[in-house]
């Protein structure tokens, strides 16, 4: 649950990089006037005197919520906010914000020495989001790497199932395995999963990212672990329903671009040119390593299934 100081503490660091917050109001609210004070802001009681200072835009709205989100991702995706409201600038009195507050929230002085990290570390990383349709065109890639993995695994599978059946397996046997049957389907789907867990935890990137300059990166910029990489590609099981609508949906509202998966495993899809150096170290045989690991073991579970559908 976030707390009044948790807020505040980060608002300070917003302010002073911003000169201020900004507030919507929806249109069937009550509109305050240029010169009036609020009570709270953002949902939060104020801790002096705010002042509305002027109009401001939805854009300015979804890049303050960049800058909070960067500046604590623990607390998940902020609100998108509604391109219909009317948006206010709004201004604080520094002498009423304590010696902490004036240090640091609106001081032209201020030097970045106290504890909180400050808002610049975050925007120079450039960790900004890549849209929807350059995302859905790699993974399209990377459904036809899925599928020539696919016709590698099947000709292997029959080469051994030749050698085990002496030159020629049965008839019965090439007619079962031709047929896409529901284990095939779902260990396909299991296959693909593991393609793209691995190749994200080793290296960041699946073919089709790399080949889009796109890298998987926990918010901070630091490389997606494995466990973020699961839970960011189970995630993709609720994006990808009804055709992606559902991932668009929550792209098109966040500031950053993250869908769902993206938002509970706490990873961005970013471009390559913006990710800290030291986290793209390795770099090809990072790729190398991670796409190799990930498409033998995509034609692993693919030959698994085989098996199990001869044997069904």
């Amino acid at each position: 649950m976030l707390t009044v100081t948790e807020f505040w503490d980060a608002a300070l660091q917003v302010i002073s990089e911003r000169g201020g917050l900004v507030v919507g109001f929806t249109k069937d609210s009550d509109q305050p006037e240029l010169g009036s004070s609020l009570d709270n802001v953002l949902g939060f009681k104020t801790r002096t005197q705010v002042s509305v200072t002027g109009l401001s835009d939805w854009r300015d709205w979804q890049e303050q919520v960049e800058a909070f989100y960067r500046l604590r991702p623990s607390w998940g995706r902020g609100k998108g906010g509604d391109p219909g409201a009317t948006y206010y600038r709004v201004k604080f009195d520094p002498a009423a914000l304590g010696a902490a507050g004036s240090a640091l929230a609106l001081s032209s002085s201020f030097s970045g020495s106290l504890v909180l990290p400050s808002l610049n570390q975050y925007v120079e990383t450039g960790l900004r989001g890549v849209g929807f349709w350059p995302r859905a065109l790699s993974r399209g890639i990377d459904l036809v790497v899925h599928r020539l993995l696919g016709i590698i695994a099947g000709i292997i599978f029959g080469v051994l199932l030749s050698i085990a059946a002496g030159g020629r397996p049965p008839l019965w046997v090439l007619r079962r395995i031709s047929h896409m049957s529901w284990p095939l389907f779902l260990f396909g789907v299991f296959g693909s999963f593991a393609y793209h867990v691995i190749c994200t935890s080793v290296s960041g990137s699946t073919l089709g990212k790399l080949l889009l300059s796109m890298r998987v990166v926990a918010d901070d910029g630091s490389p997606c672990r494995l466990q973020s990489a699961i839970i960011r590609e189970l995630g993709y099981f609720v994006d990808q329903l009804f055709l992606g609508v559902i991932g668009y949906a929550a792209m098109r509202d966040d500031p950053r671009q993250k869908r769902h998966g993206d938002d509970w495993a706490g990873t961005i899809v970013s471009k390559r040119a913006s990710v800290p150096a030291e986290t793209t170290e390795g770099g090809a045989m990072r790729f190398l390593l991670g796409f190799t690991l990930g498409a033998f073991a995509d034609m692993a579970v693919l030959m698994l299934g085989s098996l199990i559908q001869v044997n069904a």
